[in-house]
């Protein structure tokens, strides 16, 4: 008669493993919820290079507008004597910030343009036109001096072209404050953004626009929480 090796008993899971995989199950949400509200502590922002820039009080728009850096989130760039040689730039601009970006709330592009460059803007208005909603971008001209000033009251590392006009276009946001980078990598502080780089507008300047967009909806949004609450209350 054939003998079969005695049975083994089934394998008890110990207790301590059991404890170990429910205070898992229970402590990672616990864990993931406590990271995220820290999280919101440190949410990442632009930072202010330039705490007040100059106004546009004494500037003229193409359109006959009132416009003001407070309470919206403005591209600008300086287009001087000759906006038609700066067509490049503009195109650069227009393609990787302007249009990715136009439609949200409060945002705004000011193209600051020399007197004497009044008749070429013209046509570079006219160009444009034909393939962008220009609805959220504005001309605005000042004589040579005023145009200097302004751009001295940014209290950047740059300075203008002999033309008053500018390879770098700037970020202001609703406080009328300068914003940029103080750590980047490779230049340490950036008060503008070379568009005459398509790789620098890419790299920089479009995540830049990103956080400080994103940094307005988290403080929306913990406004709105926050009203919320106390109307429930």
């Amino acid at each position: 008669m054939a003998t079969y090796p005695p049975a083994k008993g089934i394998k008890q899971t110990s207790r301590i493993a059991i404890v170990t995989v429910l205070l898992l199950l229970f402590a990672l949400p616990l864990v993931a919820y406590l990271f995220f509200l820290n999280g919101e502590h440190h949410f990442k922002t632009l930072p202010i290079v330039t705490q007040q820039v100059g106004n546009l009080s004494e500037f003229q728009s193409l359109d006959g507008s009132e416009l003001q850096l407070k309470d919206s989130v403005t591209v600008l760039n300086f287009l001087g004597h000759r906006p038609y040689d700066r067509l490049g730039y503009i195109s650069n601009i227009n393609d990787k910030v302007y249009k990715d970006f136009h439609e949200f709330n409060n945002f705004q592009m000011i193209s600051i343009v020399s007197e004497q460059g009044l008749k070429d803007v013209q046509e570079v208005v006219l160009q444009m036109k034909e393939n962008t909603d220009m609805s959220d971008w504005h001309f605005v001209t000042a004589s040579d001096q005023q145009i200097s000033e302004f751009f001295e009251a940014l209290q950047t590392d740059l300075e203008l072209n002999k033309d008053f006009s500018s390879d770098y276009v700037f970020i202001i946001d609703k406080n009328a404050s300068l914003r940029g980078r103080t750590d980047d990598p490779d230049q340490g502080m950036v008060y503008g953004y070379d568009s005459s780089l398509v790789a620098h507008l890419n790299k920089r300047m479009v995540d830049d626009m990103r956080v400080l967009l994103a940094e307005y909806r988290f403080a929306f949004k913990k406004n709105r929480d926050q009203k919320l609450q106390k109307d429930g209350s």
